[in-house]
């Protein structure tokens, strides 16, 4: 894949968070909180760089994003 791994955090209808890796049906982590949904994306994508964490509010409206690692294109601009 091209680019960064996208791993978003939003919220489920049930109150608890969802990870969730563009690409995927499946959630990579339900947790039950904000900040332990933070936690465990941002881990995903630490060890699945490049890649990038968004992080929705309550509405769905983008709150944060992290990135982590360089992607092929930031490369061929440092060279």
């Amino acid at each position: 894949m091209l680019g960064r791994h996208i791993y978003r955090v939003a919220p489920a209808p049930d109150g608890a968070w969802t990870v969730l890796k563009e690409g995927e049906a499946t959630p990579r982590g339900k947790p039950a909180t904000r900040e332990a949904a933070i936690e465990l994306a941002c881990s995903l994508a630490g060890a699945d760089q490049p890649s990038r964490v968004t992080i929705e509010n309550d509405d769905g409206t983008i709150a944060d994003e992290r990135s982590f690692g360089a992607d092929a294109a930031q490369k061929a601009q440092r060279d």
